[in-house]
């Protein structure tokens, strides 16, 4: 069977790069409260449907109880962006198999790229794309997969389900949790998120804070007393800075993230005055820096803000800016929680065995050391959800790329997956 799969692989590498170049052509960027991911759902509703799949194509808000549901996120416009689910079924004597991915990516934005970010570009090894990283490439996978499984025609005793999601980016996962609540359950999920080929049974989680210091805006014209709110968020970020190092030291109770490095926080934007114009012409009246903090599995949103908070109102004291000018600390989108499956899962044995097929030094298991929607399977639904996908870089940045021999492979490993968990009919 595996040289079967090999050989298919093999002789289909440029319908598989191709589409991955469809699929990153096709611009799909989450514009946070709004989406553009209708034009490449419908593309992969025309695919999928070409494999003898029974298709669904719904809006998140078409589900009963998604908007009445303890993790529903509000303040998100659904219209036009629907999710796409593709069953194949196999003869109901095996265990079945869902692979979960969002199609949303995050904005282009304005730093430059070098190779063309909608071209699908291949060069030195590499291919390029927006979102192809994060996460079209794992999708495209997955559905090649699938493909491959039919025109082999293996018969599967379980069936194969694959979604595409709408709206993930900006702790979305609304699409994911309207699946869950549509009825879509399966012995497992894989969700192709950029793990660089390590098999992830858990992730981690984290939350995104907007710190706001407000001063006195103006020109000293009159006498006027100004207060620069730059300062202070000056005096706030060498905090964080010192917030990054503390927080980067902390290890995880957990077998998975026992090699893990450093645990991130970012500052991932600072803004002053008015920002949508092209000079400024007075002290502003705000500051704002937006920070995401990631945690272990094992940390509550109540311990993670409390950790963050304390840290910095005990500097603060001592500050002689700082504790004069206290700034608003809010939370932004919702807490991804970090989640993961049993430590003795029996995929894990599955995955590892089909891992060895392909690379013979095998592939490792450990925590992906980002979070993501998998926590709507894990915490949701009774589909056990582990994260498993491309070799890459630049994930959220430009010049986003896949690794083309690793993805050749991972297409292999995902249709071994599917025999070897769902079984194949003799």
């Amino acid at each position: 069977m595996y040289l079967n799969i090999s050989r298919w692989v093999d002789e289909h590498r440029q319908d598989i790069l191709g589409l991955n170049k469809s699929l990153v052509s096709i611009p799909s960027e989450n514009r946070y409260p709004n989406g553009d991911e209708k034009t490449v759902q419908e593309f992969v509703f025309q695919f999928l449907s070409q494999l003898g799949c029974e298709m669904d194509m719904f809006l998140p808000t078409d589900v009963p109880g998604l908007t009445s549901h303890a993790a529903y996120l509000g303040e998100r416009n659904y219209e036009n962006r629907p999710n796409v689910v593709a069953r194949k079924r196999g003869n109901g004597q095996g265990r079945s198999l869902l692979f979960s991915g969002h199609m949303d990516t995050v904005p282009k934005g304005d730093d430059p790229w070098t190779v063309h970010p909608y071209a699908g570009v291949v060069k030195d090894g590499k291919q390029y794309g927006l979102g192809i990283f994060d996460m079209k490439g794992g999708m495209a996978a997955a559905m090649m997969a699938l493909r491959l499984i039919e025109e082999l025609n293996i018969s599967l005793k379980g069936d194969v389900l694959i979604e595409t999601v709408v709206d993930e980016e900006y702790g979305g996962a609304n699409g994911t949790l309207a699946c869950r609540l549509r009825g879509y359950e399966a012995d497992l999920a894989i969700v192709p998120e950029p793990s660089n080929l390590a098999i992830c049974p858990e992730n981690q989680g984290g939350s995104m804070f907007r710190i706001t210091f407000k001063g006195h805006p103006g020109r000293a014209f009159s006498g006027e007393t100004l207060v620069n709110p730059v300062f202070a968020a000056a005096r706030f970020l060498d905090i964080f800075h010192q917030f990054e190092s503390y927080h980067g030291q902390k290890r995880s109770t957990s077998k998975w993230f026992a090699s893990v490095p450093f645990l991130p926080a970012y500052v991932q934007g600072v803004k002053a005055g008015p920002v949508h114009l092209p000079l400024s012409d007075r002290v502003p009246s705000h500051c704002t820096m937006d920070v995401w903090i990631q945690c272990y599995p094992e940390t509550t949103e109540e311990e993670l803000h409390r950790d963050f908070v304390s840290f910095y109102e005990e500097r603060a004291q001592k500050d002689d800016i700082l504790r004069h000018i206290a700034p608003t600390i809010e939370k932004l989108i919702r807490f991804l929680p970090g989640t993961g499956i049993p430590d003795n899962h029996s995929s894990l044995e599955v995955l590892s065995d089909v891992a060895a097929r392909v690379y013979p030094e095998g592939l490792p298991v450990k925590g992906a050391p980002f979070a993501c929607d998998s926590f709507m399977f894990n915490l949701y639904s009774h589909t056990p959800a582990i994260i498993w996908g491309p070799k890459g870089g630049n994930a959220h940045a430009p010049d986003e790329y896949i690794e083309i021999e690793d993805f050749f492979n991972l297409v292999k490993m995902y249709a071994l997956t599917i025999v070897e968990w769902c079984g194949v009919v003799e």
